[in-house]
């Protein structure tokens, strides 16, 4: 039964080794070894929307020259190639094994920026020239042919000093933009046949003598996702091959262009047992090696023979790992490469270990056995932290850097009257002003004179503590080793007095990097660490908060300093820009707050209106009701009802007015035309009267007013 074919693609790994998958290394495109693998070119990352170009000495393992690109501009793309030096230009150029620091040649490193620009970076001399592209450039590639730089439409040949485009080559129509670009061996002089990659593979055959290109193939498909690296191996009998990496593919593909055939064809596979995407490979005429995401290498023996009908595949490499820590965790490692060996000695790899805050320390793991093999695993062990050198290291150590003193230790004088001798002289302390000095001394002052509650307020309302509590040295290492990490440990504290005291502690020629650092952060968001990730993503406002107090601090303190810059403008331009950019909807917010609260002052006045309207309803429909009056049944007829008044004296009586009730009265009443029950009431009110009271006048209306009576209910009855 055969064996189980590893599945191809990548996969989460395991927990001890998520560091590197998580924080994968720089892309093969930015990073490069020389010819002769003895020094090492790579881009960092500093502070946003900048890069700087390191270079270390892989032999003796120390870092060599650093530079910041020109432009504040990310790098695109990084090679090495030999020029003539300034001592030789006019000897003949030898080839690049032969090369040595006796001939006239120098290994320079050509990088190509996003802003469609090119330096030519010498490790000895530093920047020897800039060149002006027509397009930005998304690939490049060298070869003793010469720098072949790729951008969207065309190729462009360098010169042989790289001082400037000698030829350009235009693209076939329809060509994606070519994310990986390589030069094949060529016998003929003027012919120089170049791969052209994304998702395909084109091979043309460019002339450089007419500057035009003659021969193209048909698109090639290698990967369903884009190729970040293309490697030329040494020329066979059976034609001319060249390994294929693709993102998110743990699998290289080995391809070959038959003699004199244009056309290529699968014709082997390097399969590795990890799951991690590959990250870049190297060879030599006899082993190649695929260095993967996850920090694991593995090393393949070359095959001698190729079989295009039915490709076979290698799934049982050697490997190299890298560990660190007494936990043994994957180291994260940025490149590995075949170190030059002699005769007879085994194969060995040099491999670049991240130790962080962009720091580079570098192993040799010799994989192949002393009589011939590769080793099934080949482990090295290392410290977590290499802070300080092994005792039987014969290397060079990193210098880390170290905040220079700003107070030298003074010995003591011969008599105590000198105020300084009362300064303090420890570390700490050495950071402060002058002024902060002297009011943190323990007993008040330089003379040993005791403070008063007067100096101990006028001390406390002095804006900034008086003690040594700050980020200085901490934040001065962040922007020395450009750590995003430690920048935004440090960037987090919101505390506007911690802020201004760092600041005011911190060197002067620092003013200008703390600016820049705060201006970028200003404008990224939680990914902007990562390359090529969540560059456009601003600050949230928690975020922004702190940062602007970093820059209010430092235009404040430092603003004397800041102001003899003559690239100050630039920085304050891009400030303002993003200010500006961050405030483009405040107007238009701002005019639809004032439209909202309008639109809600209007509901509520409507509201209120109709809470009103109906209250006003309620009150008139009571109002419209009225009082009903029912003629004797009223409150007020009883107040008019006469009172018969007894005097207190025996047998007095009190004459009362009858004239109310007269005769008069009592016809006017008679003569209406008022209903029956009216006169019934006034009978019942004049029954009600006494006539002992009255005159004779009274008995007699009495009497007619009866017998009127009787005749008028015997006239209704009839």
């Amino acid at each position: 039964m055969a064996p189980k074919q590893p599945v191809a693609g990548p996969s989460r790994p395991k927990a001890s080794t998520s560091a590197a998958a998580q924080s994968p290394p720089p892309p093969a495109s930015i990073s490069s070894f020389n010819p002769t693998r003895s020094q090492f070119a790579l881009a960092l990352p500093v502070l946003g929307s900048a890069d700087k170009l390191a270079i270390w000495d892989v032999t003796a393992d120390r870092l060599l020259v650093e530079w910041e690109v020109e432009g504040a501009s990310k790098v695109s793309t990084l090679c090495w190639t030999s020029v003539p030096s300034s001592k030789g230009q006019g000897k003949r150029k030898r080839p690049k094994h032969e090369a040595g620091a006796d001939d006239g040649d120098e290994d320079v490193v050509v990088l190509t920026t996003e802003k469609s620009q090119a330096f030519v970076f010498s490790p000895k001399r530093g920047l020897l020239r800039k060149l002006d592209l027509p397009s930005s450039v998304t690939a490049s590639w060298s070869s003793e042919r010469g720098v072949i730089l790729a951008s969207a439409s065309s190729l462009y040949l360098l010169s042989p000093d790289a001082g400037s485009i000698s030829h350009t080559f235009a693209l076939p129509t329809n060509t994606p933009a070519p994310s990986a670009v390589a030069a094949l061996p060529s016998t003929t002089a003027d012919i120089l046949r170049v791969l052209v990659a994304s998702i395909s593979v084109l091979v043309l055959s460019l002339n450089v003598g007419s500057g035009k290109v003659t021969e193209t193939s048909s698109p090639l498909p290698v990967s369903t996702s884009s190729v970040t690296s293309l490697l030329p191996l040494p020329s066979s009998p059976q034609g001319t091959s060249f390994l294929v990496v693709s993102a998110d593919d743990r699998t290289v593909s080995q391809y070959t262009l038959p003699a004199g055939q244009n056309k290529a064809k699968l014709s082997y596979r390097y399969a590795s047992p990890t799951l991690a995407p590959a990250h870049s490979v190297s060879s030599t005429p006899s082993h190649v090696s695929v260095l993967h995401v996850s920090g694991e290498i593995s090393v393949f023996n070359v095959p001698k023979e190729l079989d295009f009908a039915r490709p076979k595949s290698d799934s049982k490499p050697g490997v190299v790992k890298v560990v660190e820590g007494k936990d043994e965790r994957q180291s994260r490692i940025c490149r590995a490469a075949f170190a030059l060996t002699e005769a007879g000695e085994p194969g060995a790899l040099l491999v670049g270990r991240m130790a962080g805050a962009g720091r580079l320390r570098w192993h040799r793991a010799t994989f192949e056995e002393p009589e011939g093999g590769i080793r099934t695993e080949t482990l090295i062990k290392c410290d977590a932290q290499d802070l300080v050198a092994q005792a039987d290291s014969k290397t060079t150590p990193i210098q880390r850097f170290a905040a220079p003193a700003a107070v030298a230790e003074i010995a003591e004088p011969d008599t105590g009257d000198d105020p300084s001798s009362t300064l303090p002289a420890d570390v700490d302390m050495a950071d402060l002003s002058l002024g902060e000095r002297l009011l943190a001394l323990p007993n008040g002052g330089p003379n040993g004179d005791v403070k008063t509650p007067k100096s101990k307020a006028s001390a406390a309302a002095l804006d900034g503590p008086v003690n040594a509590a700050s980020l200085t040295r901490l934040l001065v290492q962040a922007l020395h080793t450009s750590d995003p990490a430690l920048l935004s440990v440090c960037l987090s504290h919101r505390d506007p007095v911690l802020i201004r005291n760092t600041i005011r502690k911190m060197p002067a020629q620092m003013a200008l990097p703390l600016l820049k650092a705060c201006v970028e952060r200003l404008g990224q968001g939680k990914g902007a660490n990562r390359r090529g990730g969540s560059r456009g993503a601003a600050q949230n406002e928690q975020q922004g908060r702190g940062t602007v107090e970093w820059v209010k601090g430092v235009l404040v303190e430092r603003g004397a300093i800041l102001m003899t810059m003559p690239s100050l403008p630039l920085h304050l331009a891009n400030l303002s820009q993003l200010l500006n950019t961050r405030l483009q909807l405040y107007q238009p917010l701002l005019s639809l707050s004032g439209r909202l609260d309008l639109a809600l002052a209007q509901i509520t006045m409507r509201r209120i209106a109709a809470e009103q309207a109906e209250a006003m309803k309620l009150d008139e429909g009571k109002r419209g009701e009225g009082e009903r009056y029912v003629e004797g049944e009223s409150e007020d007829e009883d107040d008019d009802e006469v009172v018969i008044e007894v005097g207190d004296g025996d047998g007095e009586i009190e004459d009362v007015d009858m004239r109310a009730f007269g005769s008069e009265d009592e016809e006017d009443f008679d003569e209406s035309d008022e209903d029956d029950e009216d006169d019934e009431d006034d009978d019942d009110d004049e029954d009600d009267e006494d006539p002992l009271e009255s005159g004779d006048e009274g008995l007699l209306d009495l009497e007619a007013e009866e017998s009127g009576s009787e005749e008028e209910e015997e006239s209704d009855e009839e």
